[in-house]
């Protein structure tokens, strides 16, 4: 039985495409929960004509991307204060929630989904590489410099 895939499904196919799957599988999963439809000649057109404007909003979504990234890209760096004991070791940690408040003092909104800590949450002093990823295809550093608080 041929489908249309209308979300991108792992080790099946990418949104759009016309994939050929056992007819259980099409008929108790994928069509039920909104995954796919069946792949008949007036749901190709009309997937067609929408597929036109998924990839013109995807267009638009990347572009807006590309300029979020491009305003973290003009910060660097930014400065978190945290209290500090032995060692250069942190009371705590700084986690994704500390960094989005400091950007946000910035006046640059930004979604907690799209801050990547590579090596976890901070917990020593000193700067820190922290990933800016708005879009799948774009990734943007910049330094997290963090400082004891006196």
């Amino acid at each position: 039985m041929e489908v249309i895939l209308l979300l991108k499904i792992n080790k099946l196919g990418n949104s759009g495409a016309i994939i050929r799957v056992k007819p259980g599988y099409a008929r108790n999963f994928l069509i039920p929960t909104g995954k796919a439809i069946l792949a008949n000649k007036i749901n190709i057109e009309s997937f067609e004509a929408q597929r036109i404007e998924l990839e013109k909003e995807d267009t638009n979504k990347f572009l807006i991307a590309q300029s979020r990234a491009e305003k973290i890209k003009k910060i660097k760096s930014i400065t978190i204060l945290s209290k500090v004991g032995k060692e250069g070791k942190i009371f705590g940690s700084v986690g994704i929630r500390n960094i989005i408040k400091e950007i946000s003092l910035l006046g640059i909104k930004i979604n907690k989904k799209e801050i990547r800590l590579p090596n976890g949450v901070l917990r020593h002093t000193g700067e820190h590489t922290v990933v800016f990823q708005p879009h799948p295809k774009i990734h943007q550093y910049f330094i997290v410099n963090i400082i004891s608080k006196k």
